[in-house]
């Protein structure tokens, strides 16, 4: 009996070892903060090529120095999760990128902020910007590459909120106050459900409709 009694032990022991790990398999999302970029040398925080397909997310805020990136991506179908923080720049005289990924495919940037950079998010193909704030950037808030998606974003006090290429969507977001553009896109690129300043600042894009301008104290849809 006593026998037994180990052995259903042991086994449940070793039931629950495999459970554990196999969840630190399922959830193997990469955790960045200021404490571990600076313990790794400093910014910017680069993900290489051999990380496809990683997941990372922000456990704390990021302050970049002067002309540096944030976070320079090397690998494609890599998803950022900024979970509510803010990577911040030293102001709009800044020339560097709070998120580089603009050679890579399939990069997804969501749930934060970016603000004090010359650039918030760029990335190449295929990307999506979700529920992010890029505010108060020196050059482009949000620039993504061809058949991109940006939604539920804000883009205001930018030199240009929102730039795309060809086939992409830009729907439900804020652009407003941005000095040069507050879209720009080719014709390809399909713009709806947003609030902007008024028509006259998209530059280029096809309008879907159920966008709301505002011009003069005066607000249509457009």
């Amino acid at each position: 009996m006593k026998r037994e009694k180990l052995a259903a032990v042991f086994f449940g022991a070793i039931t629950m070892f495999g459970w554990a790990v196999s969840a630190g398999a399922v959830d193997g999302t990469i955790e960045i903060n200021q404490a571990k970029v600076l313990a790794n040398g400093g910014f910017p925080f680069t993900i290489n090529a051999s990380s496809a397909g990683q997941s990372y997310r922000l456990t704390g805020p990021l302050t970049v120095p002067a002309s540096t990136n944030g976070i320079v991506v090397n690998a494609n179908n890599v998803t950022i999760d900024l979970n509510g923080f803010t990577i911040t720049g030293p102001g709009t005289s800044s020339t560097g990128i709070g998120i580089n990924a603009s050679t890579e495919a399939h990069v997804t940037v969501e749930n934060g902020t970016l603000t004090g950079l010359g650039f918030g998010v760029v990335t190449g193909n295929n990307g999506t910007i979700k529920s992010v704030h890029a505010d108060a950037n020196a050059n482009n808030g949000i620039e993504t590459g061809s058949s991109s998606m940006i939604q539920g974003c804000t883009a205001n006090g930018n030199a240009t909120g929102i730039e795309t290429a060809a086939g992409s969507l830009i729907s439900g977001n804020i652009v407003e106050s941005n000095s040069s553009a507050g879209i720009t896109a080719d014709a390809t690129t399909g713009y709806g459900g947003n609030e902007l300043d008024n028509t006259t600042n998209v530059s280029g894009g096809t309008s879907m409709k159920n966008n709301v301008c505002t011009t003069g104290g005066i607000t249509s849809t457009c």
